[in-house]
């Protein structure tokens, strides 16, 4: 199967439905029961990276094909993919402070506040944002969070999911880091914002050198 990258009609859709989010939880459910890496699947799938990203942060719902595609590389039936009722909520426990943390620079990325973010999760889903209040005041070591309340967190703050949810994946981290670095160095210089999807394949030592251009340059006159 060649790899494809259908990213047409892209566009503001609003919020995710139950089912985009049940479909996404049941993708990453059965892809971890096969021990399988993103990039595993992404080739197995011959999907692109950037056509994935944009179905599992919400930006686009799967289709047929891409459900049929998935599980073939699952190895399950597409029904096992599509259904959203297979896909139990998946709790995980995290470690409360460095995850606030991240919680708290894509807030900062955003030029937006915790209440903001708390507002649009509240209207989603008003479990998750109470479950995004507790993460960010937290005063024990960990916390227990429904996984979707961070796919909710990072799809408004246009990063990875994985940046949340697989927060050990150093090479994510340093990704998303460099990104939420030329965010702010774009902010700073008075730069549109853009979708970091689009950024493509570019290495994290060329975005922070964006980042670091754009901070050298002199003030406006």
């Amino acid at each position: 199967m060649g790899v494809y990258d259908r990213n047409v009609g892209r566009g503001a859709v609003g919020p995710p439905s139950r089912y985009s989010r049940r479909v996404v939880a049941n993708v990453d459910r059965l892809r971890r029961s096969k021990g399988l890496t993103v990039g595993e699947l992404l080739s197995r799938a011959g999907m692109t990276k950037s056509y994935y990203q944009s179905r599992a942060g919400f930006s686009l719902p799967y289709n047929t094909n891409d459900i049929e595609a998935l599980a073939a590389a699952l190895g399950v039936a597409p029904e096992e993919v599509a259904n959203p009722d297979s896909a139990p909520r998946v709790e995980m426990r995290v470690p409360a402070a460095p995850l606030a943390a991240r919680v708290r620079r894509l807030v900062h990325s955003q030029g937006a506040t915790e209440n903001d973010l708390v507002d649009h999760l509240d209207e989603i889903d008003p479990a998750a944002a109470e479950s995004a209040r507790a993460l960010l005041a937290a005063a024990t070591n960990t916390v227990v969070l429904d996984e979707e309340v961070l796919r909710l967190i990072t799809h408004w703050a246009d990063v990875p999911t994985e940046y949340l949810t697989d927060y050990t994946d150093d090479a994510v981290t340093d990704r998303t880091d460099a990104e939420l670095e030329l965010r702010d160095a774009m902010r700073e210089a008075g730069a549109s914002s853009i979708q970091f999807r689009a950024l493509g394949e570019m290495s994290p030592d060329a975005l922070r050198a964006i980042a670091h251009s754009l901070r050298s340059r002199p003030p406006a006159t």
